[in-house]
């Protein structure tokens, strides 16, 4: 009995022992499959993480392109940033970088001709003794005092940048249209955009401060890094405007600035924020000489001082405040920037400069000569024509229209006013020697001794104001709906202007204007151009192509119903019979006279035609797209080529020619390209 007792012991703790470690083995496996998937987590992390900071960068060896036959009409006088360099001073602005002299006067300026990818600079920094420049559409360029280098980013993308900060171990490079990047000199990287909360991609304004990063955004506020993670500071926790527009540091408080369009606050280490201006429309902010500076979007400067009106939210300037914008333009936007020992304003009308112990409140011209060769009042072209006697008529998105004599390459006559502002649309009538415009506000007629006749929906019968496109055509135009009389337009052999409008079209012929709209037939009311074959009237609208006959619609061509690339028609050009078709996506089309359709995909790809920036010359087929230059097709020789290099900008939105030159407007100045180089 006693040894069963003992043996029952035995082997039970035998099996104990065995389900001891049976359990002890089971556990060591859970707690070994728990590292595994652990690990496993903590390597995919990883791998997200690196995947999230890869950046792929197209590096590229920019050379200045052949020359002979161009010129670049440029406006520089546009002021983005400004830089020390190698011993000089550079400017970056709308029309290239700009080199000044020891005295400040424009040594040598830099563009496209020159290796630049793009004229329009935003931004400068100084990084491994290499000057870097950012641009509005071509990503980011390096300079040696040579030579550029070109950095397109690639994946993520990213085009626009928008500020550069360097510290000593890296270039911080913002952009408006992907965020953040690192540069160390070899590779880039993204470290600051990869932290997870770091859900920003609109960079206006980088700030390093002790150990933290504060970085601006266009449309959600400020981001804070430090250590390795991120906070998000928004209007929910105070902050006078999403779109924060300039950043400074208050040294002797350990705090900073946020400025906003619509405030300005400081914010401590914790966040926290304090209102210290209800100013708004401020756009850009610096501390020069313990002083608090803003450059206001109005024109001018001001001190934001901790005991002044305008830090307390008063309105009004006082004396000391209105001295301050001694010399500056008056309504120009201003950048305020400190550097070199220099309190710098950059605006639309140059750059401007004091010494910051000066006893002198007046700014001082810098760059001189930097608008003395100035052609263009702006920017931003949008229509050219030739008016038959040697001048070429240039209209501008928002600054009326310049007259430029082709000869001696002057500009003879600036005309803006509350009628001749935003310009769409210029076109020659030959017949009676006069320009005609077509504008956000109506038609403008320039006749004899530049004499205006105005015509409106009110004061004309159009069917809408705003007009994106005249042509003068000869068609059968049966009454649809009449509009009203217009006494002030004679009929002329026949012929009609023909208005397309944001409201349906208009068709002007023997003092009487006529109008159809979607009403009547139309793919939409929003149209953009208009050509003519015969009798047949063909408009580009949002919704298709339009055949008309007799302002009849007889035909609607759509993607769904025809070989059309894209349904938004944006320019229309006709040669020879044949019908081009320029569409808002699906790059140039053509129609034939026997009906059939020709796609060009395959041969030059899909694009974005401008809005009417297409012409023929007789022989070339000109097509002005919104990022990849100008391409010429050679209508006899069935033959495309593209043309990027050397313009002014890859934004080409309006085409003339004459017996010499083609002209090119562009979202930044004027190129003038002798013909013989297309052939």
């Amino acid at each position: 009995m006693i040894r069963a007792f003992i043996h029952r012991i035995k082997l039970n703790r035998r099996r104990q022992i065995i389900v001891g470690v049976a359990g002890i083995l089971v556990i060591a496996i859970g707690i070994g499959t728990l590292m595994v998937l652990f690990n496993r987590n903590i390597a995919r992390e990883r791998e997200k993480l690196t995947a999230g900071s890869r950046v792929d960068v197209q590096e590229t060896a920019l050379r200045p392109p052949p020359s002979d036959g161009w010129t670049l009409h440029l406006t520089c006088s546009d002021v983005r940033a400004v830089a020390s360099f190698a011993g000089g001073r550079y400017l970056a602005t709308s029309g290239g970088l700009v080199a000044l002299d020891e005295v400040g006067n424009v040594k040598r300026r830099y563009t496209t001709l020159d290796g630049l990818p793009e004229n329009d600079l935003t931004a400068l920094a100084v990084f491994r003794a290499r000057l870097f420049a950012g641009t509005s559409s071509a990503g980011l360029v390096s300079f040696d005092g040579q030579s550029f280098t070109g950095y397109r980013f690639v994946k993520p993308s990213a085009s626009h940048v928008s500020v550069l900060v360097s510290t000593e171990s890296e270039l911080l490079v913002g952009t408006l249209d992907g965020g953040l990047f690192e540069f160390d000199g070899q590779r880039f990287s993204r470290r600051y955009n990869s932290v997870s909360g770091a859900d920003f991609s609109q960079v206006t304004a980088l700030l390093p401060f002790e150990s933290r990063l504060y970085i601006g955004t266009q449309n959600d506020g400020l981001y804070v890094w430090r250590e390795a993670h991120v906070e998000h500071v928004s209007t929910n926790d105070g902050l006078p405007s999403p779109h924060v527009t300039g950043l400074a540091p208050l040294l002797e408080h350990g705090r900073i600035v946020v400025s906003t369009d619509f405030g300005v606050v400081d914010l401590d280490e914790a966040n926290t924020l304090k209102a210290l201006s209800n100013r708004p429309n401020i756009t850009s902010l610096s501390v020069s000489r313990g002083r608090l500076w803003a450059g206001l979007f109005s024109g001018g400067v001001i001190a934001l001082n901790d005991n002044d009106n305008e830090a307390q939210g008063i309105g009004g300037a006082n004396r000391s405040t209105l001295s301050e914008t001694a010399g500056l333009p008056k309504s120009s936007p201003a950048i305020v920037y400190s550097a070199d020992g220099k309190l710098w304003v950059l605006t639309r009308d140059g750059a401007f400069a004091r010494e910051e112990g000066s006893t002198s409140p007046a700014f001082e011209p810098v760059g001189g000569g930097l608008g003395d060769d100035r052609l263009l009042t702006a920017s931003h072209v949008t229509s050219l024509a030739n008016d038959g006697i040697g001048r070429l008529w240039v209209g501008y998105f928002d600054r009326g229209i310049d007259l430029i004599d082709t000869e001696s390459g002057e500009q003879v006559l600036h005309i803006e006013d509350d009628r001749v502002r935003e310009i769409n649309h210029l076109v020659l009538d030959p017949t009676d020697d006069r320009i005609i415009a077509a504008t956000s506000r109506g038609l403008v007629i320039f006749g004899s001794g530049m004499k205006q006749t105005v015509v409106t929906r009110d004061q004309g019968g159009l069917v809408n104001d705003s007009v994106a496109h005249v042509l003068l055509a000869e068609i059968d135009s049966p009454l649809l709906v009449s509009a009203g009389t217009t006494p002030m337009l004679e009929r002329v052999r026949g012929r009609s202007i023909v208005a397309s409008t944001a409201g349906g079209l208009t068709e002007i012929n023997g003092g009487r204007a006529r109008s159809i709209t979607a009403f009547h037939g139309l793919a939409s009311n929003h149209l953009y151009s208009a050509a003519s074959i015969g009798r047949h009237l063909f408009v580009g609208s949002l919704a298709g192509l339009i055949e008309l006959e007799g302002l009849r619609v007889t035909q609607i061509f759509k993607t769904a119903n025809s070989r059309l690339s894209h349904d938004w028609v944006s320019a229309l050009a006709q040669a020879d019979g044949t019908l081009y078709i320029g569409t808002n996506g699906g790059g140039v089309d053509a129609l034939l006279p026997t009906g059939e359709w020709i796609n060009f995909a395959d041969v030059v790809g899909k694009f974005e035609v401008n809005q009417n920036a297409m012409h023929f010359d007789g022989e070339r087929l000109y097509v002005g797209t919104s990022d990849r230059g100008l391409f010429v097709y050679n209508t006899r020789d069935r033959r495309w080529n593209r043309i990027s290099a050397g313009l002014s900008s890859q934004n080409v939105t309006a085409i003339i020619s004459d017996d010499r030159y083609v002209y090119l407007g562009t979202l930044n100045g004027l190129v003038r390209i002798e013909k013989r180089i297309f052939q």
